[in-house]
């Protein structure tokens, strides 16, 4: 009975400690709850979880629109960040059914901007544009100029990522321009806020030159922008300030300055996190591969990677680093590990350049939406004669424009078909009838590989040709040198020296060629989908292969198969 009696009031004591703890969260304001919540991000990620739930479920009982709207974010933010990409979905539309009004709205955009930036650093890129560019429209209908501003920062780096350095300059000079706009009191917040936007702008197109390698106009920028943050005085800014100053001087050849401006760059906004390691011990790796210092620089790379697990949508980012690392290795003798990660940088390429896709993708499909929106905005107002005769104006061209180039890319398309299937009647090849640019090749260095081990490489990959090796889905450089019985690196030179092209492009070269033929021999393939003809022909997606297929022929397939069933 005392037994029992002990046990009632332990419970009852319990029940009373989490009543009190509510109770105590009851009584703290959102701004408090959310305090906590960023308290206990990187400490307790379960009572997060329940910080947020309780944030969620105090908004929705007090009927608090707005923050049910930040707490549903904060929720989608830790998800994000836990790379629990598709756990979110029901609230992320109830976040966006909630937004009625134009304060909800303008909530919404800052919201969709934070968000954009934490799918980015998760190697997210296209859902983080997606976000940036619809926090974008809201941040311009709402006239939120500094929020505006920021998302045009972000679009810009992205830009600068995907190689179009043009696009890119013109966002970040946008951007600047807010920045910089005039009528706003010195003393205020908002010109100090203004200064700081500023200064990161002119990082931002600092980085962009970087990225092309225009070192003038990188320095010129980045100084602007050491100078200004010297009134900003933002120690995490000084941070990535003094750690881009070490990029430039790599870019002019000073890498013992560039090595200074890192240890500099260290001692600020403390501490250095396990990304930014990994990013530091790359940017020593390249200062330590330009002052010849292999041994080192092998150390720090691997040290790098080492420390940090790389995910699988990271690995896009990673193509400099296992670059330099299997550099390094060479130099350092040890030929094997030197192999491995000049494979794992031919792997990174491709997914880099898939990454790149997706955001060029995600950037022609809201231009498509802006351009639709325009046309939306004139229809309105199509009771109004003198618009409605402009529209019409405009669609007439359009559709003219639109005819025009059709018929003129019908017939040059025909053009190619005809040039193609001569080329194939005579030659039984493809060739290539494109304008297209060609694969880059790495320098002729092929003179250290004697020419016994030249012709063994060669007869080797006649002899894969023969058995048609090509067209399975797992042939790379590292399968197809092993079974030669070479190495990765003997095999791309005796292919950049012999044919005059790299591995990708020699091994797509056959794969098109192949297709080319026995669609014109064989009418039954012909009736395959483009998903199956890519399969049979080695490529895992269809759009790798109409990729490739335009690349060399200049004609999608299915205009080939089409061109080919009429002759039929």
């Amino acid at each position: 009975m005392k037994k029992v009696i002990l046990v009632f009031v332990c419970s009852l004591f319990i029940i009373c400690l989490n009543g009190q703890e509510r109770d105590t969260l009851f009584l703290k304001s959102y701004d408090n709850l959310s305090s906590l919540i960023d308290k206990s991000y990187l400490k307790d990620l379960e009572l997060t979880e329940e910080l947020i739930a309780y944030y969620i479920q105090k908004a929705e009982g007090e009927s608090n629109a707005k923050e049910t709207i930040r707490g549903l974010s904060k929720f989608i933010d830790l998800q994000i960040n836990l790379r629990q990409f598709d756990t979110f979905e029901a609230e992320q539309e109830k976040m966006f059914a909630l937004a009625t009004t134009d304060v909800l709205e303008q909530e919404l955009a800052a919201i969709n901007y934070k968000l954009g930036r934490s799918y980015f650093f998760q190697g997210r890129i296209g859902k983080s544009m997606e976000m940036q560019t619809r926090a974008l429209a809201l941040a311009k209908k709402q006239n939120k100029m500094e929020l505006e501003s920021s998302i045009l920062m972000q679009l810009g780096f992205v830009k600068s990522f995907v190689g179009d350095r043009e696009a890119s300059i013109k966002y970040l000079k946008q951007a600047l321009a807010l920045s910089r706009r005039k009528g706003v009191e010195p003393s205020s917040s908002t010109h100090k806020s203004n200064l700081k936007s500023e200064t990161v702008t002119l990082y931002y197109l600092s980085l962009a030159y970087i990225r092309s390698k225009v070192k003038d106009s990188a320095k010129a920028y980045l100084d602007q922008a050491i100078a200004l943050n010297k009134i900003v005085k933002d120690s995490c800014l000084s941070k990535t300030l003094y750690r881009t100053q070490g990029e430039v001087n790599i870019l002019y050849g000073k890498y013992n300055e560039a090595l200074s401006n890192f240890e500099t760059s260290k001692t600020y906004c403390l501490p250095v996190g396990e990304l930014e390691s990994l990013v530091y011990s790359g940017l020593y790796g390249k200062a330590y591969i330009g002052l010849k210092a292999y041994a080192k620089a092998q150390t720090i790379l691997q040290e790098g990677l080492d420390n940090y697990k790389v995910s699988e949508e990271e690995e896009g980012f990673m193509e400099d680093h296992y670059k330099m690392l299997a550099k390094a290795y060479k130099y350092n003798g040890n030929i094997e590990k030197s192999n491995f990660y000049f494979e794992k940088y031919i792997l990174t390429t491709e997914a880099l350049n898939k990454i790149q896709d997706t955001v060029v993708a995600v950037f022609k499909q809201q231009e498509l939406k802006a351009f639709e929106a325009e046309l939306d905005a004139i229809n309105s107002e199509k009771n109004n004669f003198k618009y409605s005769v402009a529209v019409s104006v405009v669609i007439i061209l359009v559709l003219l424009v639109f005819l025009f180039r059709f018929s003129r890319l019908k017939k040059k398309n025909e053009a190619k078909f005809k040039m193609l299937l001569e080329k194939v009647n005579t030659e039984n090849n493809v060739g290539s009838v494109s304008d297209d640019v060609k694969d880059e090749v790495q320098e002729d260095n092929s003179s250290d590989i004697n020419e016994a081990t030249k012709h063994q490489i060669l007869e080797g990959l006649n002899k894969l040709e023969e058995q048609e090796y090509f067209l399975r889905q797992d042939c790379n450089s590292y399968n197809v040198a092993k079974k030669i019985k070479t190495n990765t690196s003997y095999l791309s030179k005796v292919i950049n020296s012999h044919y005059q092209k790299n591995f990708n492009a020699y091994i797509n070269d056959l794969r098109i060629n192949y297709a080319v033929l026995k669609l014109k021999n064989d009418n039954r393939f012909r009736k395959f989908s483009i998903q199956s003809i890519a399969e049979e022909v080695g490529y895992k997606s269809a759009d790798s292969f109409t990729k490739y297929f335009k690349k060399q022929t200049g004609l999608n397939p299915s205009f080939y198969i089409k061109k080919l069933n009429a002759l039929d």
